[in-house]
């Protein structure tokens, strides 16, 4: 595999009050993008308030002490700036891109929202309606909701478990005041991390984030645990039943949870089983049995646990072969070693990927800003490249054998009739 030593380092500055500054420097770029992430969101919602911090979210672009919410979009659009963000059960992150000429003016844009975002009233219940759209949305897109459905139920009984978006009585219950108690309490400078990706300088961001989070409050967030023993809920099976052409499907088991040891054999473990057109999955699925359009295997971490996924559409008649065939084809790890050929073919496709997302500044202020809080410090892209060069096919193979061999999956279906059960 070639060598990595001309790919971008990284930095990381914490200031004083606790926040911080991670970079990552791509020379001769037009473009750079910055993010603000908070390590807190719904895991840490109390369950009347449940769907706060998404909720959160989409209220920081309604408004500021300084700025309506016509204003900042008007302010980024004037930039040429694209703005986001995501909520996930771990995290909120807010991130823009632009030229990395304008990246101190959209820095100040995204860190006023996040400082003084104010709720405006008006604001709050027509956003209200706007996340309870949401709630339906994903209640119709059949895959999203047997996600939800899935995601709800391995992690039963534990903070993960918690729907994003809440539920419609609570986002329909939940008060102004109660969504800036929530706030106020959980962005605070410990747990926010800034991170900027491309052409920009350390220095500089080091030096705007001191000025435009000062005022941020200090404390810390306790996370909230599984209780003790906690488990996923592997070896069940349920199936929503909904008049549809298809049966899709959701099969999950527990693996390490985020910044593990053993991050990059599953990473290139992941690859071979469902990452691509070459995969495992797709090939004896989709490819020689045609079951379905649509197969892949994926990998969903938090800091506590995680989960492998295998995701199918088929037609209902044959959803327990697909569910069958794709057990079998996980359980083929656990006695046979991938050969050569194969174990090169997917790090190279890891490789390849991971280069040539350092063209794209969004990517990387995410990737920068995720490594930093499950390490600790931001991990530059050649060390992760080194760790996935020096898996072999026996690490592969151990550890497929130590995390699958034994474990019967979790299977959550949706579509018409009774649906499949648990692999045969």
């Amino acid at each position: 595999m070639p060598h990595t030593i001309h790919l971008p380092g990284t930095r990381m500055t914490t200031l004083d009050n606790g926040v911080r500054v991670v970079t990552q420097n791509v020379a001769g770029m037009q473009s750079a993008a910055i993010g603000i992430r908070i390590d807190s969101s719904t895991r840490n919602e109390q369950k009347d308030i449940g769907g706060a911090s998404h909720f959160i979210e989409h209220l920081l672009f309604k408004g500021t002490e300084r700025r309506s919410a016509d204003q900042i979009m008007e302010e980024f659009d004037a930039l040429g700036a694209s703005a986001n963000a995501y909520t996930s059960q771990e995290e909120v992150f807010y991130y823009a891109s632009s030229l990395a000429s304008t990246i101190p003016r959209t820095f100040e844009i995204l860190a006023d929202m996040y400082v003084n975002a104010t709720f405006p009233p008006q604001e709050v219940e027509k956003e209200r309606g706007v996340v309870l759209q949401e709630i339906s949305m994903t209640h119709d897109n059949p895959s999203r909701f047997v996600y939800r459905q899935f995601h709800s139920r391995f992690w039963k009984a534990h903070p993960l478990g918690l729907c994003v978006l809440g539920t419609a009585e609570s986002i329909s219950d939940v008060q102004r005041d109660r969504l800036l108690a929530h706030k106020r309490s959980q962005y605070i400078a410990n747990a926010t991390i800034v991170s900027a990706a491309g052409n920009v300088e350390h220095d500089l961001v080091v030096e705007l984030s001191q000025r435009l989070l000062c005022d941020l409050p200090t404390g810390t967030i306790p996370q909230t645990p599984a209780e003790p023993g906690w488990q996923p809920a592997i070896a069940e099976h349920a199936h929503n039943q909904r008049p549809m052409e298809q049966t899709q499907f959701y099969m999950g088991y527990p693996i390490p949870p985020a910044g593990n040891q053993h991050r990059h054999t599953l990473a290139v473990f992941n690859q071979i089983l469902g990452g691509g057109m070459s995969s495992r999955l797709f090939r004896e699925v989709r490819e020689r049995r045609s079951l379905a359009y649509s197969v892949f295997s994926s990998m969903v971490s938090y800091s506590d646990s995680a989960g492998l996924l295998i995701f199918a559409g088929t037609n209902p008649e044959r959803a327990q072969e697909a569910i069958d065939v794709c057990h079998g084809e996980l359980l083929r790890f656990c006695s046979e070693t991938v050969n050569d050929e194969t174990l090169n073919s997917a790090k190279e496709q890891i490789r390849c990927r991971r280069l040539m997302s350092l063209d794209d500044c969004d990517v990387q202020v995410r990737r920068i800003c995720n490594t930093t809080s499950i390490l600790g410090t931001p991990e530059p892209l050649a060390v992760a490249l080194e760790g996935v060069a020096a898996v072999s096919a026996e690490d592969v193979r151990s550890l497929a054998d130590a995390l699958f061999s034994t474990v019967a999956p979790r299977v959550e279906s949706i579509g018409p009739g009774d649906g499949p059960g648990l692999p045969r």
